[in-house]
This record gives C-alpha cells, sequence and structure tokens, in this order.
C-alpha cells in the first residue's frame, strides 16, 4: 500500500521541526563537508573560513552531532559522505569564545534547534546555569546512542582543557594559541578530527599553524 501524500503546508511544517534532517547545504557548507584528501579521506583538520550570515557555526554544530552518532542524517543513506568512521558512542568538544555570549547565546541554541526532541538530549548545566555538556541519548534514527559533548569557552584556563581523550573537536572561532595547543595535546592519543568554524581571523599565530595546513579552507 502507498503512503498517502503530505499536503505541502505539513512537508513545510515537518522541515521547520526537523531542520537538520532536511538541511540544504549552500556551496562552502558542502565543500566543508565533502573535501578529501588525496587518499579520498576526509582530512583531520577543516577550516571554515565564511563570511557572516553564511551558516558557518550552523553547519559545523551539524558536523558534531553527525560524529556523535556516525552519519550525517542529512544526507542519503547512499551518499558516500553519510556514513562517518567513528566509533559510537563518543566524547566530543565544542569551545565557543565565552560562555555567557557564544556557548549560552548561540550554541547551545544552535544545537537545541537541530537536535530532534525524541533524540532526548540531555543537558548539564555548569555553576553560571550554562550547560557544560550533554549526552545524546538517541540518534536521529531513532537508536540508541549515548554519546557525549562537552561544552568549553575560549576564557576558561587552557590547563584545564587536558586530560579528556576527545573523539572530535569543534572550535568555534579560531582559538587562543595556548588553548589550541593543550586541546592537541590531548589528541595524540586519539587522532582526533577537528574543525574550526569563522569570521574574521582574530589569533596571529592561527594562519601559519592551523589555516595554511588545514585539509580546506571554504
Amino acid at each position: 500500500m502507498n503512503p498517502k501524500p503530505v499536503s505541502p503546508e505539513i512537508a513545510d511544517e515537518i522541515r521547520k521541526k526537523y531542520p537538520l534532517l532536511f538541511l540544504q547545504m549552500n556551496e562552502p557548507q558542502s565543500k566543508f563537508i565533502r573535501v578529501k584528501t588525496s587518499e579520498d579521506r576526509t582530512p583531520r583538520t577543516r577550516v571554515a573560513e565564511m563570511g557572516n550570515k553564511c551558516g558557518k557555526t550552523h553547519i559545523g554544530i551539524g558536523e558534531d552531532i553527525a560524529h556523535m552518532q556516525g552519519f550525517r542524517p542529512w544526507l542519503k543513506k547512499d551518499d558516500p559522505d553519510y556514513k562517518i568512521e567513528i566509533k559510537v558512542p563518543n566524547v566530543g568538544l565544542v569551545i565557543g569564545e565565552t560562555v555567557m555570549h557564544s556557548i549560552a547565546e548561540k550554541i547551545v541554541p544552535t544545537f537545541k534547534e537541530l537536535i530532534p526532541d525524541y533524540c532526548k538530549p540531555i543537558f548539564k548545566a555548569g555553576p553560571t546555569g550554562v550547560p557544560i555538556k550533554f549526552t545524546l541519548t538517541l540518534d536521529t534514527d531513532g537508536k540508541k546512542c549515548g554519546s557525549e559533548c562537552y561544552l568549553r569557552s575560549y576564557d576558561q584556563r587552557a590547563a584545564t582543557f587536558e586530560g579528556i581523550d576527545y573523539a572530535w573537536v569543534h572550535y568555534d572561532e579560531p582559538p587562543p594559541e595556548d588553548v589550541w595547543l593543550a586541546v592537541e595535546r590531548g589528541k595524540v592519543v586519539t587522532n582526533a578530527p577537528s574543525w574550526f568554524t569563522m569570521t574574521p581571523l582574530k589569533e596571529a599565530y592561527f594562519y601559519t599553524k592551523v589555516s595554511s595546513r588545514a585539509g580546506i579552507r571554504v
């Protein structure tokens, strides 16, 4: 039996309710997701240098959620970039410029916008009331997940970034060099991938040590 067609109004409501599942990538976002090395693998480091309103944080957080569950739900299952080579559940890290502005006002709301309610994300607040981590109970297919994402900011001491073996790292805006070095030391064991979403460049060291050596700049 063929399912009844859904009215345009209902289809539009579904897309609004589950924006991650219906994400339409623009050209810079698509380059960021689909870039490959000469060995046809996703680079371990990607840099998305985009202008304002290009969706850099949006696609960065979409990629965070995708790595938490091992696939990109906005792509078709036969798409070569649908699956991600990563163990699930895993532990990831997202870092923004400040707790009260970047994390509280931009990053956490974007996660809550993109993660469907049925995935049952559990947010844990820190002393300031701002979430410091969350657990993705179910993936977007409704299957058990359990991945965790820590939420940190550049106004925290660099030494506090050491001690956890992250499976992936997302920097929203370029980090201070001491924070970047602390996080990178923690990735030695896991060889975790990292991606940077930013505009404009604010850290002088970043171009020579990171951006110019990254797998992609868009």
